[in-house]
């Protein structure tokens, strides 16, 4: 009966050994047919689309023609700084085509002056706060009861006067849903235009209009997205055309020259890429059916000679006590010289080997104060040392690398999501990594460790373990962190440093979006001489005074100061209400600093000072002339009385007289 299970037994794991790779050769052609078919449809999507794409560039580089002419007409130009109706034949002219449902021209503060439908009045229905797009995204449009987009062109005469202004239709019947006729690829694939919000003009091949909040989230995310990827108004051509998958759609895009806002989009369904790979995969799978009978023939004729073999060594092993455990099974040697029997002296070895190493394994763990962790993937079975579980609340019967049970488990989620990232990273390229994370210790502290891991991968390039360490460091990165603050501070004032402050202040610039940034530059007036008639003790408390004074003004209020050496300080306002009320605040930091302060010994110190501002964008957007501005606003002050404050006109720095000299 033993031998019979045992033959059994092993043809079904030959047949196994047989069948899976079968299986799997006939899943890789499958998948490899799929992936192909669906490559060469893509490649035909993407060629056929730039193809006919063509037809849309010319529509709208007509469009932007016309709008850039208009601009130029002489009676356009008269008309737009006279308001004399000069222009009415031109706009007329433009909209006597089916596409162009208005001709406007827009003044340069959005004010309609001319429409060749007289549909607005007053302001231009879409007119933003910068101005005019040259190519607007899809619009409603309550003056044309219609959704249509605007094409815009600067008219200048002696100055900038405004825009010439069309507005193109995209009726069923008109011009851009014509050239997106037609159907591909079998029928298909059809031609779409999408603007970056997501609507699609001629969805389906049938001409619809597909508001962004009725289009596939899948489909409108790639859409949206590929403005961002493949560079906006470029050259239309197959090395700037990309394809992409969409849920259930595939898509291939590309740019119309001189148009940001708009994109063609060739669209057809994922499964119509793969449809003629279904007769291949049917020969496929017959294939692994013969090689799968044929494998099971060969396998009871190979068992049929090896189990004899076997039956000898499976006696012997049959007489080992498995009852207390691994670790004490052994072979008798003594009396067998024979092959088998070196095979058994070899086993006997290897066992007492890793027996060894286990408990030196074990040993370096107990001794070291890194903490060690291992994942055997095979086992799928997480190992740390003691001094692990004794810092940290894991659960490591539950735990996997990633799983967020183990390290991540202890981390906020931007330090798990990362750490995670350093993983899968690490599994990739089967090497070695080292990072930094922020874990919770039993305490409920949160400390910082430093881990080293390396993948360890059989012969196959298949991962076998994960082996880290992970090193207490948070007394060190608590050290780093109090030296680079105090790098930042000036010590007597406790405000930002020169060098912190410019920092910040030059990263307050580059987020600001439309918003404003405030400075100000204030210099205490007379200072040398409360040094020299008081003393250096008097003028730090001065300093500290002022600094007190200053914080009062931007803490809690989205703003922040510093110390420039000497009496010198700037302040930076973020806040928008702050900004509006500046020259009210900086009045308001001169009165409180003249109040004064009392020395130590009774002396009342009336402190004067002297206030520059300057404001960005309105001054500039470049941090160092922001700050030269506000000096040099300031250095106005002292020329002129001092104990004031003055905002900054470019007529300040038209000579050398209001520029301070130390700065």
């Amino acid at each position: 009966m033993r031998k019979s299970t045992l033959k059994f037994g092993l043809i079904g794991v030959l047949l196994v050994f047989a069948f899976v790779p079968s299986i799997l050769l006939g899943l890789v052609g499958t998948f490899m047919t799929i992936n192909y078919s669906s490559t060469v449809g893509e490649n035909e999507l993407a060629a056929v689309s730039l193809s006919k794409s063509g037809a849309v560039d010319v529509l709208f580089t007509g469009y932007i023609d016309a709008a850039t002419s208009l601009s130029k007409m002489s009676s356009v130009i008269h008309d737009a700084e006279k308001s004399n109706g000069e222009a009415d034949a031109e706009l007329a002219a433009l909209t006597s085509g089916e596409d162009i449902i208005d001709a406007l021209i827009v003044g340069k503060d959005g004010t309609v002056i001319n429409s060749s439908k007289k549909s607005q009045t007053g302001n231009f229905e879409h007119f933003g706060e910068g101005g005019l797009l040259a190519v607007s995204g899809l619009l409603s449009w309550e003056s044309y009861q219609t959704d249509a987009f605007y094409v815009s062109h600067e008219i200048k005469g002696t100055s900038d006067l405004g825009y010439a202004v069309i507005v193109v239709s995209i009726d069923g019947t008109g011009r851009i849903v014509n050239a997106l006729s037609g159907n591909y690829l079998d029928g298909k694939a059809y031609l779409a235009l999408a603007d970056s919000t997501g609507n699609i003009i001629n969805f389906n091949g049938t001409g619809n209009l597909l508001k962004e909040g009725q289009v596939d989230g899948s489909l409108k995310n790639a859409i949206v997205s590929s403005f961002a990827e493949s560079g906006s108004g470029a050259a239309n051509t197959a090395e700037n055309t990309k394809v992409e998958k969409a849920g259930r759609y595939t898509i291939a895009f590309g740019n119309i020259p001189n148009v940001n806002n708009w994109h063609w989009v060739g669209i057809t369904t994922s499964s119509a890429l793969t449809d003629f790979a279904s007769t291949t995969n049917i020969i496929i799978w017959a294939v692994v059916a013969v090689v799968c009978v044929v494998a099971a023939l060969i396998a009871f004729v190979i068992i049929g000679k090896f189990v004899a073999n076997m039956q000898n060594v499976l006696k012997e092993m049959s007489a080992i006590n498995l009852d207390e455990g691994t670790i004490t099974m052994r072979f008798d040697t003594k009396h067998d010289k024979s092959e088998l029997g070196a095979i058994k002296s070899s086993f006997n070895d290897f066992v007492d080997e890793v027996h060894l190493n286990g408990e030196r394994y074990r040993t370096i763990a107990a001794l070291s104060d890194n903490m060690l962790f291992e994942w055997d993937f095979h086992k799928e079975r997480m190992y740390v040392s003691d001094n692990v579980l004794a810092k940290f609340d894991l659960d490591i019967k539950s735990a996997t690398l990633s799983n967020g049970r183990f390290l991540d488990s202890l981390m906020n989620q931007e330090q798990a999501d990362k750490y995670k990232r350093d993983i899968n990273t690490l599994l990739k390229n089967q090497g070695s990594y080292s990072a930094e994370y922020q874990l919770k210790a039993k305490s409920g502290a949160m400390v910082w460790v430093s881990c080293k891991a390396t993948c360890i991968s059989d012969r196959l390039g298949e991962p076998l373990r994960v082996i880290g360490v992970l090193t207490d460091i948070d007394n060190e990165k608590k050290l780093e962190v109090q030296l680079s603050e105090r790098a930042s501070y000036d010590f007597l004032s406790q405000l930002y440093n020169r060098s912190t402050f410019i920092k910040k202040l030059s990263q307050e610039l580059d987020r600001r979006g439309f918003k404003k940034v405030g400075t100000m530059f204030i210099d205490v007036d007379d200072f040398k001489f409360i040094n020299d008639r008081y003393g250096h003790a008097v003028g730090d408390e001065v300093i500290r005074f002022v600094a007190d004074t200053i914080r009062k003004k931007v803490d809690d209020r989205g703003g922040f100061a510093g110390r420039f050496g000497g009496d010198e300080f700037m302040l930076c306002y973020t806040n928008q209400d702050d900004i509006a009320n500046l020259e009210q605040i900086a009045m308001d930091l001169i009165d409180e600093l003249y109040v004064g302060y009392t020395t130590d010994d009774g002396r009342l110190i009336n402190v004067r000072a002297s206030i520059g501002i300057s404001y960005c964008p309105e001054h500039t957007e470049d941090v160092n002339e922001l700050i030269a501005f506000a000096d040099t606003a300031m250095y106005f002050v002292k020329k002129n009385g001092k104990t004031n404050y003055h905002v900054y006109v470019p007529e300040d720095s038209a000579s050398d007289e209001y520029k301070d000299p130390e700065f």
